[in-house]
This record gives structure tokens, sequence and C-alpha cells, in this order.
């Protein structure tokens, strides 16, 4: 009788064995954002758009960049949190100075790639 335990606790550790070898105990606790930067009017993305990324609530993140050719900026962070997003473009002189400038709230998960839509709308300074 013992002899059966054994070979079935033997063929039971052995089936599972493999499983730790091929399965990955790293789980991917990074958090991901695309901003995704249009024109507000035309709804055309806007490249070289200045992103600044901030925590909410006076935090430690403090990601910057510019969209690329698509309106689009991508960022990783080490965990979740609620942040900021403001997306600008300075308008030329030529075309009576100011800025276009949009912003929202993004809340980030743990392993999962959420985009942050900005629309940019003119601003004007006097």
């Amino acid at each position: 009788m013992k002899k059966k335990n054994l070979f079935a606790s033997a063929m039971l550790f052995f089936s599972i064995l493999p499983l730790a070898f091929f399965t990955s105990c790293d789980k991917d606790t990074n958090s991901y954002l695309e901003v995704s930067v249009t024109d507000e009017t035309t709804k055309l993305p806007i490249p070289l758009a200045i992103i600044d990324i901030t925590q909410a609530g006076g935090g430690t993140i403090h990601v910057s960049g510019i969209t690329d050719d698509d309106g689009i900026f991508k960022a990783t962070f080490k965990a979740p949190a609620i942040v900021k997003v403001k997306a600008s473009l300075p308008r030329p002189d030529a075309q009576g100075g100011g800025e276009r400038r949009g912003e929202t709230q993004v809340r980030l998960i743990e392993g999962e790639t959420l985009t942050a839509k900005i629309a940019l709308t003119d601003q004007y300074f006097f």
C-alpha cells in the first residue's frame, strides 16, 4: 500500500514539476498610457504637441515629451496612479499668438494600457 501511495505521489510531483519551469511568476506591474492629441475642430492628429503628465494631488510622477507624426505619445509607469495629462502647442505670432491647450485626468491600472484623448482648443493671452 505504501508503495502505491509513494508511486502516486511521485507521479503527481513529476507531472506538476514542469509547470514550475514553463509558467512565469512575473506579473506585469507596469501601467501604460497612450496620449492621443487631435484638433478639436478638424479632429486631425496633432504632431509635435507638448505633453506634460503629473500625478494628481502633487505626487512624484512627472513625465514630459512630444507627440509623434500620428499625434501619439506613449509612456510607461512603474505603479498605478491617477495622473493629470496636459497637451499644448504654441501658436506662431503670425497666427495671433497664444497656444492650443487641452487636458484630462486618467487612472492608470496595473498591467493595462489606457488611452487619454485630448482635443486642443485655442487659448489667447492678453
